[in-house]
């Protein structure tokens, strides 16, 4: 979406930001041999990198300063590798951090060195001046490296130091795995001896660190050997929470994190006269609290709001937000809450998680380990959830994604709070199919869409983008979300129109719909002919049913739902129906599905109905749900039916 934009990518041609360097041809260059025996891509057939090394060392000094050390080692496999890995990213702010880069170089296959020249180095502002006033301060660094080409190696040490936060509160995180394998890795923490500090291994048991003191300060190394690629699994949690990791922290408990978030966010919410002033303009008198929130958010809507965890804790205050027009999560979360305020609801930010409170309660207190920073708004015995990226859309239930999940609370004997959910019935999909199959085996079908609640909250979403892009853009986009779409009845099919609703309003469902042509949509099985009911699979059922066997992450379904599907299907006039797919009617503890078809004549009818009543799955139920799954999937069946043939009539 055009408004929600990563702050890495706020320039996405990382092409016109530095140049390439040549290989020089008659300079003598440096050779690095200790990596010549490095191993090569026939020993990881399926990477198209390794991590050679990787070493992080975190230090902490007495006022809370933090520096963090960068070092990599990394030999690129395949182009795609070396896409991957041929430009070094840092996104920083400069009132608040700096970043150095110590080294950075290539070396090539045969073991030359090809140091990143000055120019290929470009430290620029994200947003220009007229773009934004508290964000100027936010810088990119950008280094390309220079000749790289598979079996290359990109080495880099970079430094970053950062001011200390409130509090001299601090934390760091090292992912010792990647989607790509690695061979060595190594975190260092360094504090002042005497200072209280956590850590934590999600992923290893009983990993221990060495511990030395060194000129007053507490040393302690994790170090990691042959750490595999990350084998994410379909439907689970986000893949940071996947990876494997070392994670340090100077919190005491989830409790004291969420009363040091509270004060630092409370400090910054003053509905001082900015507020007031905005708040004033957009409420009409005689309007329901539904209304206010609308009026709230259609205007809160213009802005430009990045991606992005929770990752920093410098919030502005709300009265200098008003007029900001780039937000990240923790400013909008600031701004909404005061506007709210102001019109009289009552505005909580809640840290949520999409884990639940048994696992959450394990984790190691740590800021950046928050999924979302939402808001719940009250309006006398009424309640809504919002997450302040999405201002239009506020419900009942929390948003998709974090239902099921957990939210932070400030109580000692209990800090989280599991999130409520949904009804299915309230997320219902339903789908009108009309389908022609001609004589050549082309199928031509029809399908109209209707998706309510939580389902069609990202619908929702791309409607208003879409309505804010120019034609060519909303062209391009809305060609590629069909182009996905009907790629789920067959991987040759094709859109021959297509409409999608771009009026979109909060709490409304969304239709669309497109025509869709699919060459050769029959198979011949001996003498009859044979195709799959023309129907989309669900993605989630298609996910958990084709996933690795037996799981080890619990699963993430989002949001309850009720998906519908009625086809009405017209056969070549010479057909005649053999086989129909069977009525099936399957119950499991997380749901049911029901499917039954019927012909009259030339035409087959078929109606199914998944039902889900979970967000969220535990690891020990996840075999189970995955069973239920492949039954779903292979219940959708399939239609037999012979050609008749006219025979010359002789007199």
């Amino acid at each position: 979406m055009r408004r929600l934009v990563s702050v890495a990518l706020a320039s996405w041609c990382l092409g016109t930001l530095a140049l390439a360097q040549d290989i020089p041809k008659d300079v003598k260059l440096p050779t690095e041999n200790r990596y010549l025996t490095s191993p090569s891509a026939s020993q990881y057939p399926e990477s198209n990198a390794l991590f050679l090394y990787d070493d992080v060392v975190f230090k902490v000094g007495s006022d809370g300063a933090t520096e963090y050390q960068e070092h990599d080692v990394i030999k690129v496999f395949t182009p795609a590798g070396v896409e991957e890995h041929k430009d070094l990213m840092r996104i920083y702010r400069s009132d608040l951090e700096q970043v150095e880069v110590q080294v950075a170089r290539t070396i090539l296959p045969d073991g030359r060195v090809l140091e990143v020249p000055k120019q290929a180095i470009v430290d620029e502002a994200v947003f220009e001046a007229s773009e934004t006033k508290v964000n100027q301060n936010m810088r990119r660094l950008v280094v390309r490296y220079p000749g790289v080409t598979p079996n290359s190696i990109v080495e880099f040490q970079v430094r970053t130091k950062k001011k200390p936060y409130a509090g001299n509160k601090w934390w760091a995180v090292s992912y010792v795995q990647n989607p790509e394998p690695m061979v060595e890795s190594h975190f260092t923490l360094e504090v002042p001896s005497g200072t209280s500090w956590r850590y934590a291994t999600p992923g290893y048991t009983g990993l221990v660190p060495e511990k030395t003191v060194v000129d007053g300060f507490e040393r302690a190394t994790w170090k990691i050997t042959q750490s595999p690629p990350l084998a994410q699994e379909a439907v689970g949690p986000g893949v940071l929470v996947q990876m494997k990791r070392l994670e340090v922290s100077n919190f005491e408990n989830w409790s004291q994190l969420r009363g040091w978030f509270e004060r630092g966010f409370e400090a910054n919410c003053e509905v001082d006269g900015a507020v007031l002033a905005q708040v004033k303009k957009l409420v009409k008198a005689g309007s329901s609290p539904t209304d206010l929130l609308q009026d709230i958010g259609t205007w809160a809507n213009k802005k430009r709001f990045l991606s992005g965890p929770l990752d920093d804790f410098r919030p502005n205050k709300a009265g200098v937000l008003v007029e900001e027009p780039v937000m990240n999560p923790l400013d909008s979360a600031i701004l909404l809450a005061g506007l709210y305020r102001a019109a009289g609801f009552t505005a909580t930010p809640v840290l949520a998680f999409e884990l639940p409170p048994e696992s959450m309660s394990l984790e190691l207190p740590r800021l950046n380990r928050v999924d979302n920073l939402l808001l719940v708004v009250k309006h006398g015995n009424q309640t809504w959830w919002v997450d302040p990226r999405h201002p239009l859309e506020f419900d009942a239930s929390p948003p998709s994604g974090y239902q099921g999940g957990s939210a932070l609370m400030a109580k000692e004997e209990q800090p989280f709070e599991k999130l409520g959910t949904s009804a299915a019935d309230s997320n219902r999909v339903v789908t009108q199919v009309e389908a022609r199959l001609d004589d050549k085996g082309k199928l031509e079908l029809r399908f109209n869409t209707v998706e309510h609640g939580a389902s069609a909250t990202a619908y929702r979403e791309a409607s208003r983008e879409l309505m804010d892009s120019g034609k060519d853009l909303r062209d391009q986009q809305l060609a590629r979300l069909f182009e996905r779409i009907a790629s789920g009845y067959g991987s040759r099919a094709r859109v021959l129109d297509r409409y999608f609703n771009l009026n979109a309003r909060q709490g409304q469902p969304i239709d669309f719909a497109a025509t869709v042509a699919v060459p050769d949509y029959t198979v011949r099985m001996g003498n009859k002919m044979a195709m799959v009911m023309p129907v989309r699979l669900n993605p989630q059922m298609v996910g958990l049913a084709e996933g690795q066997q037996p799981r080890t992450q619990p699963v993430r379904l989002e949001h309850p739902w009720r998906e519908e599907c009625r086809l009405r299907l017209l056969l070549p006039a010479n057909a005649e129906v053999h086989e129909l797919p069977p009525t099936v009617q399957i119950n499991s503890p997380f749901g049911s599905f029901f499917a039954t078809a019927r012909s009259q004549g030339k035409e087959v009818y078929y109606y199914s109905r998944l039902v889900m009543n979970e967000a969220w799955v535990p690891q020990d139920k996840a075999a189970e749900l995955a069973k239920f799954a492949r039954e779903v999937v292979k219940a959708r069946g399939k239609v037999l039916f012979t050609q008749q043939t006219k025979t010359a009539t002789t007199h």
